[in-house]
């Protein structure tokens, strides 16, 4: 026998274990932490923040939500992805996740490689808004303003490949409009902007949406009208059908985790998503449409945008260089 083997056969009857995938059994004995890509307050934080309660209930462990914001996103995909594949360290994802791979070329992680999804939580829609003194009152007077002046409208967004701005990116190029990107460093100072005149226009999440009478809100998303901003025609019915962009939050983990973990996992973010606070206050109170499914289908959902803003990179390579 070899002294290697040797000494493998020794750690196994001691019991000492060598390293070996974790497993549900026993799972979670533990603290899970949720890694947020961005600040506290934002959209992405209070979706983590709201299952995080409901989902400790269900596993029976604490379910504590850290923050580590940057890099629109990228500082916090990266931590998880380089970490322990035991089901403990999950990363909250929204559209940058799918964004990332091709704005940026120089990521330390890849998405498909060193990330799997865990479960799909849900999918809102966005709201355009303009400042009120702008002067234009539908969408199409917003358009035929921007055609006639090219470069002259700038909008905001929570910062450079995230949802507001490439969302934004993505309507200029359905439109056939040039607004120029004033990328801030989170979605709270963007609205912040808007509301003080710095910016002319915002595409931003529903969720978190703030009302004044400093602002119209032009459009929005969806299928139909949000039940919570009824008055808002949905770019859909304005003439825009092919702009289908809506602001998604799902739960991923390092590619290596367990099956059975990522199904525990699964099974408890879609008993949080069926509790009716969860329900209260994302879906009725916050227009998320709430999407409890398998690890799978989140996946599928996800290999899908990612090819969608590849696209979209790469026919505005000329604004996003």
């Amino acid at each position: 026998m070899s002294i290697a083997r040797f000494f493998t056969a020794v750690a196994l009857a001691a019991g000492i274990g060598l390293a070996a995938p974790a497993s549900a059994s026993g799972f979670p004995d533990k603290p899970v932490t949720l890694v947020v890509g961005f600040s506290p307050g934002s959209s992405i934080d209070l979706v983590a923040r709201t299952v995080a309660k409901k989902l400790s209930e269900k596993i029976g462990q604490p379910v504590i939500v850290e923050n580590k914001s940057g890099a629109g996103g990228n500082l916090a995909a990266d931590y998880v992805a380089r970490g322990k594949a035991d089901g403990y360290n999950l990363l909250v994802v929204a559209n940058s996740i799918a964004i990332s791979p091709a704005l940026y070329k120089d990521l330390k992680f890849d998405v498909k490689k060193d990330l799997a999804a865990v479960a799909y939580l849900g999918i809102g829609p966005v709201i355009l808004k303009v400042r009120k003194d702008l002067g234009v009152d539908t969408l199409q007077e917003l358009v035929a303003y921007a055609k006639a002046n090219p470069g002259k409208l700038n909008y905001g967004s929570s910062g450079v490949g995230g949802t507001p701005h490439m969302a934004t990116v993505l309507f200029n190029q359905v439109a056939g409009t040039n607004m120029v990107h004033i990328p801030y460093k989170g979605g709270a100072d963007a609205l912040a902007a808007l509301l003080g005149g710095q910016v002319d226009l915002l595409i931003n999440p529903l969720l978190g949406d703030t009302a004044s009478d400093r602002i119209k809100s032009l459009a929005i998303t969806g299928e139909q009208r949000s039940v919570l901003a009824p008055d808002v025609p949905t770019f859909k019915e304005l003439g825009y059908p092919e702009y289908d962009v809506g602001v998604y939050y799902g739960i991923m983990g390092p590619k290596a985790m367990p099956r059975d973990v990522v199904d525990k996992l699964n099974a408890g973010f879609n008993e949080a998503l069926a509790d009716p606070e969860v329900v209260e206050a994302l879906s009725t109170r916050s227009g998320i449409v709430l999407k409890a499914g398998s690890a799978e289908d989140f996946q599928r959902f996800l290999d899908k945008d990612i090819e969608l803003w590849r696209e979209v990179v790469e026919r505005n390579k000329n604004v996003l260089n």
